[in-house]
């Protein structure tokens, strides 16, 4: 009997191993009740797991194959209900799940800027996943479905008593609806793709000018730990990298295009440390940075402003 009893054992161990491994690496605990799932798997963003006094908060939606994976994810951690579901910004890693989670009782919420830029570029883009991704044409949806709730303002806070959660508006950086997600008595600041971890972030959407200032006032809250929307967590270096890189590609591709030199004639070469955020390995990608930041110089506005198309 005991050994039937440790077999039982053993077999639901291994379940919920699985189930809690779904696509990404298993959940990371940072403090107690505050989890870090990676994703970066079938074009996945990164989910953080906040749990309250009667209920938890998701950080970005995801794509809708990843929300569902991880409904069942969130009963392994625990068995308080998903009440909210915060996208960070608008693009379809961090958003696309939104219909999910609200047909399994979330609430969705992201800053007005998330909204506003969904009704500039959808359901366009939804429409161009929806020619690569199964899960996006599964859902048997048209567009994207909007934040339920939009904030005003640049902060709201979320304080139950056990636990307070600060959603943050620092500027327009990644994109113009940018949302921070600030613990500060744990000091931990989760930033979607305001800040990534490695060479995964596109610069089409932002305001190049203004990102590190945003990132300056992320740095000011003093996080000790900062998990982004993609790649590893780690602390605030992170911040102070993604901001650096920025400050330094501006630079260098504006000291060339001040002689005259198009994109496709430029030489760009940065600090060492840079190559962490620069994506050395993908040419096109490389050079997609810098016709971007060309674009924002050339047209004395943010780049993300000027109409161009998602690629």
């Amino acid at each position: 009997m005991r050994r039937i009893l440790t077999q039982i054992v053993i077999l639901l161990l291994l379940s919920t191993t699985v189930a809690l491994r779904a696509q990404g690496s298993p959940p990371h605990v940072i403090v107690h009740g505050v989890w870090f799932l990676t994703g970066d798997t079938n074009g996945y963003s990164n989910t953080v797991v906040i749990e309250m006094r009667d209920y938890l908060i998701v950080v970005d939606a995801n794509y809708p194959g990843r929300a569902k994976e991880l409904l069942g994810v969130t009963k392994q951690l625990s068995p308080k209900p998903v009440r909210y579901v915060f996208d960070t910004h608008a693009h379809g890693d961090h958003a696309y799940g939104n219909s999910v989670w609200t047909a399994a009782g979330a609430t969705t919420l992201a800053f007005q800027g998330v909204t506003d830029e969904m009704n500039r570029w959808e359901p366009t883009r939804w429409r161009n996943a929806m020619a690569s991704r199964a899960d996006v044409r599964a859902t048997g949806e048209t567009d994207v479905q909007r934040p339920q709730m939009s904030i005003t303002g640049d902060k709201l806070v979320l304080n139950d008593g056990t636990r307070e959660v600060d959603f943050l508006f620092l500027g327009w950086g990644h994109t113009p609806g940018d949302g921070y997600v600030w613990l500060p008595a744990e000091k931990i600041l989760a930033t979607g793709d305001a800040a990534v971890n490695g060479p995964r972030n596109k610069l089409l959407d932002a305001n190049i000018a203004n990102w590190p200032k945003a990132l300056e006032r992320a740095i000011a809250l003093g996080p000790l730990h900062v998990l982004p929307g993609h790649g590893d967590a780690g602390g605030i270096e992170i911040l102070q990298g993604q901001r650096q890189f920025l400050i330094d590609l501006y630079a260098a591709v504006k000291a060339q295009a001040d002689t005259g030199k198009k994109p496709a004639e430029m030489q760009i070469e940065l600090p060492a440390p840079d190559n962490v955020w620069f994506p050395v390995g993908r040419a096109d990608l490389r050079q997609q940075d810098i016709e971007t930041v060309y674009l924002e110089i050339t047209s004395h506005a943010p780049a993300g402003s000027v109409p161009h198309e998602w690629r």
